[in-house]
């Protein structure tokens, strides 16, 4: 049965007419299932009634290299450690430095170690490349020998599988296919030690196994074929979330069983703000709030509450979604980015509302999940 799958970002029912210009600062969206509160303190009473497990952060794409994206971690850094109650750990997918050179590497470690609590990470494609070759892994292997993917770590009801996305994306080759299929055996056997101790599983690597928009992009991230079997793969195994970066977007997906959670990134590259998620665990589910580190974006940080969120009610919410909602929402998603404000402006909205509607509509989807990847006998 081909997977119903959904953007959070529906601009379903916008006219020809989009010039209009965006807001400012986003309002409230508060239609149906999910609703968009915005935050002004990151650690307020969640006031739902339900039992808060644990809190952790996700982050990404923080391009330590460039000097201002150094700086812009220092500051979500300072403001991650001021929380009060503290995080139990932080994800980063990917794309940790801007050419993984050495004293890149040098200044993320520092970094990272004066946060206060633990951190895990996986890499980008400016890490390991869109090709990882044996040798670029051997060099991320070497500098960080803790986080050799894919691995798991297991906090409070969490299990935690840690993925190099690059590994299995389009343009890898020989010899980069064999470490795919050997680094796709040991996921497979992590999820299943995972689901067989009924644990709570969450995968996180960089690109997000959701097609682009457009066919050029593609190409870059995830083989149609190979998108499939791999979201195929998290809904076999009853992977919870999947947390991503990549984009540079702030964007939200279901496939399957499975929360896609794609974070925007804490550079500032294409004029966005740092940001970063504070992932709430309960005994029923998730939910988030994207925090904005400086004053002056302050305004865009909001809360969401997917407790009980599937395919079908994301369907009815977008469904009913105004278009004054759906220009909100999108500037949720591209906040800051003037780029992807023009083309709104511009867009084929037909085409554009198709891809909405069911992104993964088009991409083939095979009845062996292990096809590609698995050794052969």
């Amino acid at each position: 049965m081909r997977t119903l799958s959904v953007l959070l970002v529906l601009v379903v029912l916008v006219g020809t007419n989009v010039a209009q210009a965006l807001p400012t600062a986003p309002e409230q969206v508060t239609r149906g299932t999910l609703q968009y509160r915005p935050v002004t303190r990151p650690t307020a009473a969640w006031n739902d009634g339900r039992r808060t497990e644990l809190t952790f952060i996700h982050l990404s794409d923080t391009h330590v290299g460039r000097a201002a994206d150094a700086q812009a971690f220092a500051r979500a850094i300072d403001a991650i450690n001021a929380l009060e109650p503290a995080p139990s750990f932080v994800l980063i997918t990917g794309d940790l430095t801007d050419t993984f050179r050495g004293w890149e590497v040098r200044r993320f470690k520092q970094l990272t170690a004066s946060l206060h609590m633990p951190v895990l990470v996986v890499p980008g494609n400016h890490d390991v490349s869109f090709k990882p070759t044996a040798r670029r892994v051997a060099n991320w292997r070497k500098k960080f020998p803790e986080f050799q993917t894919p691995y798991r770590r297991d906090v409070g009801p969490l299990t935690l599988i840690g993925v190099d996305s690059q590994v299995f994306n389009a343009r890898r080759g020989a010899p980069a296919a064999a470490l795919a299929r050997a680094e796709y055996a040991r996921l497979e056997r992590l999820l299943s030690a995972a689901r067989a101790e009924n644990r709570r599983i969450l995968v996180f690597h960089h690109i997000p196994a959701v097609p682009y928009f457009t066919t050029s992009e593609i190409k870059r991230m995830w083989d149609s074929t190979l998108m499939s079997d791999y979201r195929m793969l998290l809904d076999r195994y009853g992977v919870e979330a999947e947390l991503t970066g990549h984009f540079h977007r702030d964007e939200l997906y279901v496939s399957g069983r499975t929360l896609i959670l794609n974070a925007p990134p804490i550079s500032e590259k294409f004029d966005r703000k740092a940001s970063y998620r504070l992932v709430r665990v309960t005994p029923q589910g998730l939910g988030y709030r994207q925090i904005y580190v400086d004053a002056d974006a302050a305004h865009l940080s909001y809360e969401l509450d997917l407790h009980g969120l599937n395919e079908a009610r994301y369907r009815e919410w977008a469904a009913t979604l105004s278009a004054a909602e759906m220009r909100t929402v999108w500037k949720y998603r591209y906040a800051g980015d003037p780029t992807t404000r023009e083309a709104w402006r511009r867009l084929d909205l037909a085409r554009f509302r198709a891809y909405l509607l069911d992104p993964f509509a088009h991409q083939p989807v095979h009845g062996r999940v292990q096809h590609h990847y698995a050794d052969r006998r």
